[in-house]
Order: structure tokens, then sequence, then C-alpha cells
């Protein structure tokens, strides 16, 4: 399979007048049809729901889901609209070879990373490094994608991504996943972008701990002589080195264990991704709780980034990554009317205190020795 056949998109097909009366029938399942406006590139009708918004629009995306159409439920100043579009779907197909040989390969450069940069050459704890920081990452994207399934969203199996440690140092991109299917409603995009930051967090608790608990406690000032790589502490990072270490004095540093860096990235990694941008997890969590607010938001992050950015440029960068690649902005779920219940908030406020816990304005100091 080539590059040209990874990424499959339909041709956008051009609407004609009488497909106003085509879909008529089928939109009418659940809507009383008002007016109706008409463009080669979507039918919209004006409606008002027979039911609840819910139901009104799962009666229509029934009639649809199997076609090359996608309707698209959103609320205007003029009342609700229907719009009917087709669906430019991409699909994203890889044999499970193709999974299991990005696996094994990422394993290879990710403990090849570990042995390089953070074991002292000990094969031994790089191996132990490369299965904690994977199985971090890739619970993560296994998050997404079992949820995505069950809120009946098509989605690829996790894809890791090997990078050489010279170029990267912790010999991986991450992982990721493919959603092949539009996300139906506010809910269902709120579920699927907390679920894998939830899940790596959770993972990276016990590993974080184990970490720590093969870790030592040294001098500050003869770490800072030494020079090298300081990892600064998340909240919970420190939360849970007050539970192994107790109380440290202020001279005092922890020379951390492989595991504990693998925890250590598994934090910072769930930050990086609630972050409340584009189509990050955090962005979709935001554009599930503020469906009219969250290009403020979004803008507003890529402020704040900017500015702490002058402290530690990797944000500069990140936000730069995350602009180019989606402008800060956000499709949004097909129903845009159904509100979300109080589940859905909830999970909102538990993303936002999970960001807070995580985050860390300086997240790598660099020491040379002296």
């Amino acid at each position: 399979m080539g590059l040209r056949d990874l990424f499959k998109k339909e041709k956008p097909r051009l609407f004609q007048y009488d497909d106003i009366e085509a879909f008529r029938e089928r939109v009418e399942e659940g809507f009383l049809i008002l007016g109706a406006e008409f463009s080669e590139e979507a039918i919209t009708y004006i409606v008002e729901p027979r039911y609840s918004h819910e139901r009104s629009f799962g009666l229509v995306w029934k009639e649809l889901r199997n076609t090359e159409f996608a309707p698209f439920y959103r609320k205007s100043e003029s009342g609700y609209r229907l719009i009917i579009t087709q669906r430019r779907r991409r699909k994203v197909k890889v044999s499970p070879l193709g999974h299991i040989a990005l696996l094994i390969l990422t394993a290879g450069t990710v403990t090849w990373a570990g042995y390089e940069w953070w074991t002292d050459h000990r094969f031994v704890d790089s191996v132990f490094f490369a299965v904690a920081l994977m199985s971090i990452l890739g619970i993560h994207e296994l998050g997404h994608a079992v949820t995505a399934r069950s809120s009946d969203i098509e989605s690829t199996l996790p894809f890791f991504i090997p990078a050489p440690p010279y170029i990267f140092p912790l010999g991986t991109f991450g992982a990721v996943i493919f959603m092949n299917s539009p996300v139906q409603s506010r809910n269902s995009l709120l579920d699927v972008g907390i679920a894998g930051p939830l899940v790596g967090f959770l993972l990276s608790i016990p590993v974080t701990l184990l970490g720590l608990t093969m870790s030592n406690v040294t001098v500050l000032e003869e770490a800072l002589k030494e020079g090298g790589v300081i990892f600064s502490p998340s909240l919970m990072f420190q939360f849970l080195a007050r539970i192994v270490f107790g109380k440290l004095p202020e001279t005092a540093a922890i020379s951390i264990h492989p595991l504990a860096i693998a925890g250590w990235v598994g934090m910072f990694v769930t930050s990086l991704n609630l972050l409340p941008m584009g189509q990050l997890d955090g962005g979709h969590i935001i554009r599930g709780l503020f469906p009219n607010h969250y290009r403020k938001i979004y803008r507003f992050t890529a402020l704040v980034l900017v500015f702490i950015g002058l402290f530690w440029p990797g944000w500069i960068f990140w936000a730069l990554l995350v602009y180019f690649m989606t402008r800060l902005e956000h499709p949004g779920p097909l129903n845009d009317v159904t509100e979300l219940g109080t589940r859905g908030k909830v999970l909102g406020i538990l993303a936002g205190i999970i960001l807070i816990l995580c985050f860390t304005p300086v997240p790598i100091i660099t020491v040379s020795p002296s």
C-alpha cells in the first residue's frame, strides 16, 4: 500500500436543485421542514424538531448513516438548520501487520533512546523505560479508540511513531489513532476527548510511584555540578514524591529512575493533549462544552503558550504546530444542538483538574556541568 492509498478522500459531489426534494422524505422523519436553501456544496433545510433534538436528529442520521451523505444539525439566529453535505471520509487503513511492525520498530527506538540518554547505558533499565513509556502512550490512544467505537465511530487501532533518539530523545513521537467516521454528538466528542488523557494519567501514577521507589535522594548542589536534565515536577509528581520520600529539605534533589522518567513523560504528554486548542484532546472537550465560545478559548490558550514560551521555547513550537495543523478550528459534531448532560459537564471539570495536576510551565531545564 502506497502513501496515496493511506489517506483516501471521496471527491465532493455537486448537488442539484432537485436534491431538495430527494432528501425531503428522510429529513421529515425527524423534522418539520419550514424552508430550504440550495447550493452546489450542500442542501440546507430550515427545520423544527418533531421530537427532542436528540431523537429528531437520530432519526435522520439513521436514514443517512449508510450513505455518502452526512447531516449537520445547527442552531442559528433564524432557527434550526439541518445541512446535508457529502461525507468526505478520510479512510485510513493499515493491515494488522503494519501496526505490529510500527510497534516493534518504536519499541526498538524507545529502548535505544533509554540506553543513550536516560539509563546510563543500562540495557535492562532501557527495556523497562520503553515498556513503561509505550504502555502509557498506547493506553492513551487505545482509550480513544475503544471509546470511539463504543460511540459508534469508526476508528483505527493506535499507530506508534518511531523516532531516532538523536532526532528526538524519547525515541518516539507518540501514538495516534484516526477516526474514519464523524462524531455524532457533543457528548460523544467529549467522551472520546477525555478517554485517552484519563487512562494515560491513571497509568502514569503507578508507573511514577514504582519509579520513585527505585530512585535516590541526592544533594542538590552536587546534582547541579554534574549537570544534565532537570525534570520540573508537576503538582501530581510532587504529590507522589511526597508519598515516597516525605518532605525533603530544599537542599535535596531526587535522582529519578528511568521508570519515574517514563511516568513524568506520561503526565507531561497528558498536559500537552489536554491544552484547549484546535483538535487536541482538550480542544475536543472545549468544543463539546462551549460550542459558541470555543474559538475565544483556543486563541487565549495560544496567546498564553506564546507568553510562557518566553521561559520555555517548547511552548511556542507547540502553539505554532497546533495552529498550522488546525488553524485553531474544529468541525464539531454532527448534532451540535443537543445539550450536554450532567455527566459530560463533570467529565469536563475532571479534564480541567487533570490538566492542572500535570501541567508545568517550564518542564525541562538543561544544566551544564560546573
